[in-house]
């Protein structure tokens, strides 16, 4: 992400203090924030939030401070990254993607081959 999403600081959070803060915080020109949680799901469809991290993405998104869940899917049977799909979701959908994972609709997908860069900094700078 750090490489493709020009013109955007890329701060990696790692606490284990505070459970549940998604894994990085964007930082966009004109001082838009938001905070991205990233997934992988490698085996099934479900995508593993903790109940602190859905508390997490629910309680700012009743704020209205914009949270994203970003999931790479890699289809079961596949071995190849490149075989992958990347998924946006936004925070207030947290309790859906626990109970339907990633048969929620996702607000983008792009299969890993062809990622639109530019589509996803759009998305995640004006929300």
């Amino acid at each position: 992400m750090k490489e493709n999403l020009p013109n955007c600081h890329f701060t990696r959070i790692e606490s284990r203090v505070n459970l549940g803060i998604p894994d990085c915080l964007l930082a966009f020109p004109h001082g838009e924030f938001v905070m991205v949680e990233l997934k992988v799901v490698k085996r099934g469809r479900k995508v593993n939030l903790s109940p602190h991290q859905v508390a997490f993405h629910i309680k700012h998104a009743d704020l209205r401070c914009p949270t994203y869940i970003l999931v790479q899917y890699q289809p079961a049977g596949t071995t190849h990254a490149s075989k992958s799909e990347l998924l946006l979701y936004s925070g207030e959908q947290a309790i859906d993607l626990v109970n339907l994972g990633i048969d929620t609709r996702a607000l983008a997908r792009w299969p890993w081959t062809g990622i639109s860069w530019a589509e996803l900094r759009n998305l995640l700078a004006t929300s």
